[in-house]
């Protein structure tokens, strides 16, 4: 109790810090008139019962001060003494001011927009139930770690897993929007029944998938879950959708759940699932067809006290007993592969990220020191002040608690204004950000990247408020009060240049992963996807028949500007789609099947002519190449090389996956190869995935993609198309229309946000480097103009004075490219990941750089060398 009330009486002491000075200065007052009182009564005279009184009273000043520390905390009262008295400095300098805190809100704003990015991505948990409990199960055959599953194996896994206490899986493609109205295309997603609830604790409406809800026969009435946009655009957000019979597609299906308005799917880019699936019905699960195909993405949610290393070890044993099924046989490779799903959805985009986050922590080194120095500066400037508050009994201790309470100032107002560079930073980067980020969460500036924020302006307040401190740890007072008039000397200079050299140091490394990024993003523009772009216009149905897919074609080509028309199951580069099995050639040993994929494309006749892709042997599909005749299947070079690298592959035979009885149908077929093209960039402008095979669209109906290719930009050709599909079919919609360059733009999107990024940042730390620099040569020509008179009164000619001072900015510049040289050697390897034709230690680019450096250095020394050119010597000798 004793400590509360003494807690309550400081805390008040401190709020009425008036009143109570008030009433401390009317008890010292009714003191000294007693004892004044009482002299008087003993005889004394007034002047000197006064005077009396006052030396018996003591040390009034000292007296008070004592009072204030026993009532109240005079650390607090001396911190906010300093923060008003620093506060008060600022006013007097608005310049140093604006200047050292718009350089800190900068680096500050800089760190607070990537973190903020950062955090969204990889540090805030996925919006799932026991989100970190959940895993992606990926199966691995051959030169595939990343594939999906198929019903045998999730079966296999559910009975065999003691890890995971769910496995679910789920399967995206096209469909037809649910209800009546203009027809939709719309994401479809095949779901196990536990799927959904791994990822949402509850629907908006209705219930999840149970059970009973797989189907029992092919054409029966599906049970179906939507969307929340579905169910208010289509439905009009009807409560009473549920338990309501809807037509979805051929067929009609019973509504049972709405999913909540902010769910969405966050897979791995990998996986082509879409964030925005539309409707979502249920798949069973059975061991019935062990080379059944696969084609469901996993995910597990491991039981309470497992992790990923024990599941690992688990899916490792449960892969060997897969391959020992009879029927599985021939694969002798198969594996399962677990990962947390939070690191692989961000594995993509991981590097990315951190190579931006390092970046700005160079920017905000590099703007740390440039505010040191303007300290610095500023310290030698207040010397005589300094030398006077010592003189008067100030400690070196409070020098630098009241040194340190100017920086804090400094960072905390820095920090302030760095919020509002940070939100309009994110706003930039939301705007130019890639499809690999847009998928992975809201970015906004939350609780914990405000939190960062003044962190880090605390760190770096501490961190440059340390340059100043060198003036007073090296205090002389007697040499100081003799000296207090003259300019500083080497050490303080000195000490500047060091600072500049580390800013251009943490400026080149900066620049040469900047350089490194830009050359990617250029040699990523010259690749050649292996088809033309340009002028070829693009939109996506549902699985036609062969009959409409074939009058379509001959339709469009009749519209004026179309030269060439055809159709593909999966556009290159499309993100969200992908079909691959795997193939063997004729006398491979039993062993070695099932160990390499492909992708499997299917195509109408004249798909390459239409992309401008290049046909490099045998011939391209025709009308008669359908289920009734012998297969046959067109290559690419890659797949080509690999099995026949001495021969013609033209006339041999493959073993591939396809479905002549219906969509998805998957049967094992041998089909002779008639062509052989150049392989198409399918996944990636950088990487080759696989290699690819090409089916008739006969032998392996699916949703398809129209490819036209006009003479140039034909105005209403959307329309025109829409309405050729309508006359067709009135009920097949119409999905995804663009024009083929938006997807060799979505390609290039992640390595030019990088590269744009960087070059932001490289142009500020620039800046603040030039800045730097003219800084410290504008301070050391002030600081030396005595000598540079006297300098130019013995004879030396004003040519000579800019070479001495230019040569001390080429100093400062070639110690920081030293250093920057060094430390890039040890940081650029890092990037390799992000690299692309261009290796980490690239020559050209270092010597770009340097160039660079030494043209910002030279621009930067040029001022404050012309200044020190037009002093004049009379004024200089009696500048002391």
């Amino acid at each position: 109790m004793n400590r509360l009330r003494e807690l309550g009486r400081r805390l008040r002491t401190l709020v009425n810090r008036r009143q109570f000075d008030a009433e401390l200065e009317e008890e010292v007052r009714l003191h000294l008139e007693l004892r004044q009182e009482e002299h008087l009564a003993s005889g004394m005279a007034p002047n000197a019962a006064r005077e009396a009184a006052q030396r018996q009273f003591g040390n009034e000043t000292a007296l008070r001060e004592k009072s204030r520390t026993e009532w109240g905390w005079g650390w607090i009262e001396d911190f906010l003494q300093d923060v008003r008295f620093g506060a008060r400095m600022l006013r007097k300098s608005p310049g140093f001011a604006t200047l050292a805190i718009l350089t800190l809100a900068v680096g500050i704003g800089a760190n607070t927009a990537i973190f903020s990015v950062v955090n969204s991505v990889l540090l805030r948990p996925l919006p799932y139930p026991d989100a970190n409990r959940l895993a992606i199960i990926w199966s691995g055959l051959g030169n595939t770690n990343r594939a999906p599953a198929s019903n045998f194996e999730v079966f296999q896994i559910r009975q065999h897993t003691k890890e995971f206490d769910q496995v679910g899986g789920i399967w995206v493609t096209n469909g037809a929007l649910p209800g009546d109205g203009d027809v939709e295309q719309v994401k479809v997603g095949t779901v196990t029944a536990n799927f959904l609830p791994l990822l949402c604790p509850k629907p908006e409406l209705g219930r999840f998938f149970a059970p009973e809800d797989e189907p029992k026969a092919p054409n029966a009435q599906r049970p179906i879950i939507i969307s929340h946009g579905v169910w208010m655009r289509r439905f009009g957000g009807d409560r009473g959708i549920i338990d309501r019979v809807v037509r979805f597609g051929p067929r009609s299906a019973v509504v049972i759940g709405v999913m909540p308005e902010n769910f969405r799917l966050i897979l791995p880019g990998g996986s082509s699932i879409a964030a925005n699936v539309d409707v979502f019905y249920s798949t069973g699960i059975d061991a019935s067809d062990p080379l059944g195909p696969a084609y469901l993405r996993l995910v597990g949610r491991l039981r309470p006290g497992s992790n990923i290393a024990r599941a690992q070890a688990e899916a490792d044993s449960i892969a060997t007993q897969i391959t020992s099924f009879d029927g599985n046989s021939g694969i002798s490779n198969f594996r399962l592969y677990v990962y947390s799903l939070q690191a692989e959805d961000v594995r993509e985009v991981r590097g990315t990220l951190l190579f931006l986050f390092g970046g700005v922590a160079l920017v905000l080194l590099i703007g740390c020191t440039n505010v040191a120095n303007l300290l610095m500066a500023r310290a030698t400037q207040r010397l005589r002040e300094t030398t006077v508050r010592v003189a008067l009994g100030a400690s070196r201790g409070r020098l630098v608690r009241q040194l340190l309470t100017e920086s804090l100032l400094l960072g905390f107002l820095g920090a302030v204004l760095a919020l509002g560079i940070g939100w309009a930073a994110v706003r930039a980067i939301l705007a130019v950000r890639p499809p690999s980020l847009a998928n992975l969460g809201e970015v906004q500036l939350d609780l914990r990247v405000l939190a960062f924020t003044f962190a880090v302006a605390i760190v770096t307040s501490a961190l440059f408020g340390l340059a100043p401190m060198i003036t007073v740890n090296r205090f002389d007072l007697v040499q100081n009060l003799k000296e207090a008039t003259r300019p500083a000397g080497w050490t303080g200079r000195r000490w500047n240049s060091v600072l500049v050299s580390a800013e251009v140091a943490l400026g080149f490394v900066l620049l040469i992963g900047t350089g490194l990024l830009m050359r990617t993003f250029v040699n990523i523009l010259r690749v050649d996807p292996g088809f033309r772009a340009e002028n070829v216009f693009t939109f996506q149905l549902p699985p036609p028949n062969y009959e409409m897919l074939r009058q379509l074609q001959q339709n469009l080509r009749a519209l004026p500007g179309v030269e060439s028309v055809s159709a593909v199951s999966h556009i290159p580069l499309e993100d969200t789609a992908n079909w691959y099995d795997y193939y063997w050639k004729q006398g491979t040993p039993t062993e070695l099947r099932s160990t390499v994929y492909a992708d499997h494309r299917s195509i109408l006749p004249g798909y390459f002519s239409t992309i401008g892709a290049t046909l490099l042997h045998g011939r391209d599909f025709m009308e008669a190449d359908d289920a009734a005749h012998e297969h046959v299947i067109i290559i690419d070079d890659l797949l080509a090389h690999e099995l026949w690298p001495d021969g013609d592959a033209i006339g041999k035979k493959l073993n591939i996956s396809d479905s002549p009885s219906g969509p998805y149908q998957f049967q094992r077929d041998w089909a002779v190869v008639v062509g052989v093209v150049r392989h198409i960039q399918c996944h990636s402008l950088t990487a080759i995935v696989r290699p690819q095979i090409y089916v008739p669209f006969q032998l392996a109906p699916r949703p398809m993609a129209i490819v036209i290719r006009t003479a140039g930009n034909v105005s209403g050709l959307t329309d025109a198309a829409r309405k050729q599909v309508a006359l067709l079919n009135k009920n097949m919609p119409v999905s995804r229309v663009a024009p083929l360059t938006d997807y060799v733009e979505r390609a290039r999107s992640e390595s030019r946000f990088a590269s744009l990024l960087a070059i932001s940042l490289s142009a500020i730390a620039l800046l603040l480097a030039c800045i730097g620099i003219y800084g410290v040569l504008s301070y050391s020509v002030a600081q030396r103009t005595r000598e540079i008179g006297v300098r130019m009164a013995i004879g030396a000619r004003r040519m000579d004075i800019m070479r001495i001072v230019l040569a001390d900015g080429f100093v400062s510049g070639l110690l920081g490219l030293t250093g920057g040289f060094l430390l890039s050697l040890v940081l650029t390897p890092l990037l390799a990941g992000l690299l692309f034709g261009v290796k980490p230690g690239n020559p050209a680019n270092y010597v770009l750089i340097v160039a660079i450096v030494l043209l910002v250095s030279a621009l930067a020394s040029f001022l404050p060398a012309q200044r020190a050119m037009q002093i004049d010597p009379l004024t200089a000798l009696r500048h002391e």
